[in-house]
């Protein structure tokens, strides 16, 4: 009994491991799941709720053999491409989240609400840590745009 509850955990660390990675290299937006097809989301959605039946099942053979195809999908990404793509991205967010700081502290909110609009950051939207607890973003507080 001990032995399954131990493999659970480790099974449900995994998934959630496996889970920030990709939203940690997706970005906001401009990742990889914007560029799927409606049947390689479908395949995606599968693949995660048999991930979720094994775990629930307690079916170790079936997880092992999702988490192995799930691996070799990774491994096969991991190319100087993909990586230049993700130092790309990682720039861009980067460069917006300066700029749109930069608006904020000088109270020029029409300049946020533009950079927000031109990269895709709908209101209350984080950008990777840039905003702060939930009553602290930028339509909250003195800005004009909240009102």
């Amino acid at each position: 009994m001990e032995r399954k509850y131990t493999l659970g955990i480790v099974a449900l660390a995994m998934i959630a491991l496996l889970g920030v990675s990709l939203v940690s290299a997706m970005g906001f937006g401009n990742g990889q799941m914007s560029s799927l097809t409606d049947d390689e989301k479908a395949v995606m959605q599968a693949d995660r709720e048999a991930m979720q039946t094994a775990v629930q099942n307690s079916d170790y053979a079936t997880w092992k053999s999702l988490m192995e195809k799930r691996i070799a999908e990774m491994q096969s990404r991991i190319t100087e491409d993909e990586f230049n793509n993700i130092v790309a991205r990682h720039q861009e967010r980067q460069a917006a989240k300066d700029q749109i700081q930069a608006a904020k502290d000088s109270g020029d909110f029409a300049k946020v609400q533009e950079l927000r609009q031109e990269y895709g950051i709908s209101n209350g939207q984080k950008m990777n840590g840039m905003g702060k607890s939930s009553g602290e973003r930028m339509n909250a507080g003195n800005c004009p745009i909240a009102k």
